[in-house]
């Protein structure tokens, strides 16, 4: 396949070509005057999710002649909306295409499969951009903190949807045998907001309800999720107090094959979704149309989960509304109670130490796992214009050469936007019928695909 590029986009890359030769016998002083900006920052953006994307687009409005550089770690862009937002919200995710027109202008750069801090080192990023934006999210799902045991076959909400996302480094647990482990027959999610509703509907969904989307139907089928017949939501909130959008709420209970019953309600719960619960109760679904009975109980704390050999779970909760407590068998608990940039020990994502004047956060990584992509527009746009008024206020100076300076540090198999739309055809050719794309879910064969190691016609 030929990746059409536009002539001014082809001379850019040339002329950087040259620039980069140039410098290779050029005095260092002189060397530093060729690459010194004259007028507007250079700005390098840590993550190309909605947020990092966000900021992009709003700063290359403001500084069009400003050379920004968005890096990611993996060698596709777009993060959450890509490997969060649930697989059958398509709409959700078309905000992407104007991402793509983002990435095609002549100022912006893609360099994907690079990660700050094992490619790059963060000193080396703050000494050649004037402004760098960290927009990596928060990659981890939180943790219940409770007593648990290690068997237990507990995951986490965000593990579960990156894997149906095919995201490539999402470690679903596996069995004894090696094999990933399924979800078995009877699952708890533990949790209210949107990441709950996105896990119940995803797992309850038939394989004809998600005809258009992008999910990786090889995880599914690793996962049993056709098998799934019992799902109970438990939530430490009210119905009146809960975290999910009345939409969400709404597309779930709307499910024919799924039929509902509701616990912990109180006569308080007045509210939308107390109300479309409610009706959901109450409405007549047959045996054979009804495939997956899905109960939702409120005010309900989990206390402690422990192992039982050849059951599952046993999840021991307590109600706000008696007092009393109650232990429950599942053969998978998901929790989805919110998320954190972890502590994993090779962790090398840029976090709270890094810091300096003209070092910005954005998105989850600024303000917690909060909002929607929309929420993360009105917060870049508020970084944005965070950055604009220190570049006014001269507290950032145009004096730092860019990418130019980094260029030998890249990975000889970093990936550009030209290597991105190699993997995105090859994804969109590979769909079948009733999928949109069927998503490449295996970091070498992005690298070949992007690479042109591996033949995509």
């Amino acid at each position: 396949m030929h990746i059409a590029k536009t002539s001014n986009r082809t001379t850019v890359r040339t002329d950087t070509r040259s620039l980069l030769l140039s410098l290779e016998t050029t005095a260092p002083a002189a060397r530093a005057r060729m690459l010194m900006p004259t007028q507007f920052p250079t700005i390098a953006i840590v993550g190309s999710g909605p947020s990092g994307c966000y900021v992009t687009q709003f700063l290359n409005k403001k500084w069009p002649k400003s050379q920004i550089t968005i890096f990611e770690a993996l060698p596709v862009p777009y993060g959450l909306v890509r490997y969060g937002v649930a697989a059958d919200h398509q709409g959700s995710k078309a905000v992407t295409q104007q991402f793509e027109r983002l990435l095609e202008k002549e100022t912006v750069e893609f360099r994907g499969n690079v990660a700050i801090g094992r490619d790059i080192s963060f000193a080396k990023l703050t000494e050649s951009y004037d402004v760098v934006v960290l927009a990596t999210g928060l990659n981890y799902d939180a943790m219940l903190n409770i007593p648990m045991a290690s068997a237990a076959p507990v995951l986490g909400a965000g593990t579960l949807l990156k894997a149906l996302n095919g995201h490539p480094e999402a470690n679903l647990p596996v069995d004894a045998t090696g094999e990933t482990r399924r979800l078995g027959k009877r699952i708890a999610v533990i949790g209210g907001g949107n990441v709950a509703i996105d896990t119940l509907r995803m797992i309850a969904k038939t394989d004809d309800a998600l005809a258009g989307s992008d999910i990786c139907d090889g995880t599914r089928t690793k996962l049993g999720t056709a098998s799934v017949r019992d799902i109970t939501l438990i939530s430490r909130s009210s119905a009146d107090e809960a975290k999910c959008d009345d939409s969400m709420m709404a597309e779930l209970v709307a499910l024919p094959n799924v039929k509902i019953s509701v616990e912990g309600l109180r006569e308080t719960d007045v509210g939308t979704i107390a109300q479309m619960l409610r009706e959901a109760q109450a409405a007549d679904k047959g045996e054979t149309e009804a495939q997956v009975s899905l109960t939702f109980i409120f005010n309900e704390v989990p206390q402690s989960i422990s192992y039982v050999e050849g059951f599952g779970a046993e999840l021991i909760s307590s109600s706000k509304n008696t007092d009393s407590e109650s232990s429950r068998i599942f053969d998978s608990i998901i929790t989805a109670i919110g998320f954190t940039n972890g502590a994993e020990p090779n962790q090398i994502i840029p976090q709270d130490s890094f810091e300096g004047d003209s070092i910005y956060r954005v998105g989850w990584l600024r303000r917690g796992a909060t909002g929607t992509v929309a929420e993360n527009r009105k917060d870049a746009k508020a970084v944005t214009e965070r950055i604009i008024e220190d570049f006014e206020n001269e507290k950032i100076k145009a004096v730092k050469p860019g990418l130019a300076s980094v260029a030998r540090d890249l990975p000889i198999n970093h990936v550009t936007y030209e290597g991105w739309k190699r993997i995105d055809h090859y994804e969109q050719a590979s769909a079948n019928a009733s999928r949109c794309r069927k998503k490449v879910s295996d970091l070498l064969m992005m690298l070949k695909i992007a690479l042109r190691q591996h033949d995509i016609t």
